[in-house]
């Protein structure tokens, strides 16, 4: 019995001494919302996002010597994901000094958007002394009245001047959604006339609007005088080793001519590399 248990143990330990995969290829987690037309987690067009594909076709190919793994969350999840996880990595984040304190960022990249003030057209005219003359509106002037209810997408960031006005408001000043598409849930809630605005990128609008049947001739997207005409994405990864060295290969990759043609419209290195995807939990 000694003999055997001793041959076991022999075998077990020499198995054991055989690196696996996971051993020589560390995981990294990649993080992402639902957020059409970037990321889409659900329905047929499901992972067809802008940097759905970006980062499966281009990014992920060219950062070897990893396992990586693809997990939809809900914004708010994706936030504490990323302060907790020591391989954790998402790609499209704006840089923010809170988020700067847990997360080592990348170089930037431009994504083309800025967030606006969706209302009801019906609306309009309770706003019209806080627009300027490029029809803009003061986000921080609207919040200060009494007479407004906003919804807010927990976990998401517009930039640091719209993050700045959101910060300074007093708790319970908005409605906040946390759920695993909270920019649907806060149209439904405009539409049923339960707040009076919500933050959205102007290409969210179409997607959502369709989905929910809305008429979007009754809705107005407001620019703010807060926002900047365009945002800067970064690859983020955890503060730990692992998280800097993925950053620094990602460094290499966003000023490669493939990732600039791919932020362009331009063909990808498309069905290169499947990562492993997980439902969200």
């Amino acid at each position: 019995m000694l003999a055997a248990s001793a041959v076991a143990l022999g075998v077990a330990g020499a198995l054991g001494c055989q690196p696996t995969q996971a051993q020589a290829e560390p995981e990294v987690q990649w993080l992402l919302y639902e957020l059409p037309p970037l990321y889409i987690t659900q329905g047929p067009q499901q992972g067809q996002g802008v940097l759905d594909r970006l980062l499966r076709e281009v990014l992920l190919p060219r950062l070897p010597g990893w396992q990586h793994q693809v997990v939809p969350v809900p914004p708010k999840r994706l936030e504490a994901s990323l302060q907790h996880l020591p391989n954790g990595c998402a790609l499209g984040l704006m840089k923010n000094a809170e988020r700067e304190s847990y997360l080592t960022f990348s170089r930037p990249f431009p994504v083309d958007s800025a967030a606006g003030l969706l209302v009801r057209r019906s609306a309009l005219p309770r706003w019209q002394g806080l627009l300027d003359e490029q029809g803009r509106l003061s986000l921080a002037g609207w919040l200060q009245r009494a007479d407004t209810r906003f919804g807010r997408a927990e976990g998401r960031a517009y930039g640091p001047a719209v993050d700045a006005v959101l910060a300074a408001q007093a708790a319970g000043r908005f409605e906040r959604v946390t759920t695993q598409n909270p920019a649907l849930n806060l149209m439904g809630m405009l539409q049923r006339g339960r707040i009076d605005g919500v933050l959205l990128l102007p290409f969210e609008l179409g997607p959502l609007t369709r989905e929910l049947g809305l008429d979007t001739s009754e809705l107005q997207l407001l620019p703010l005088q807060e926002q900047g005409p365009t945002r800067e994405g970064h690859v983020a990864c955890s503060r730990t080793p692992l998280g800097a060295e993925v950053v620094k290969q990602a460094d290499a990759v966003i000023t490669s001519a493939a990732f600039r043609q791919a932020l362009q419209g331009g063909p990808t290195a498309r069905g290169r590399h499947r990562p492993r995807s997980d439902p969200a939990p």
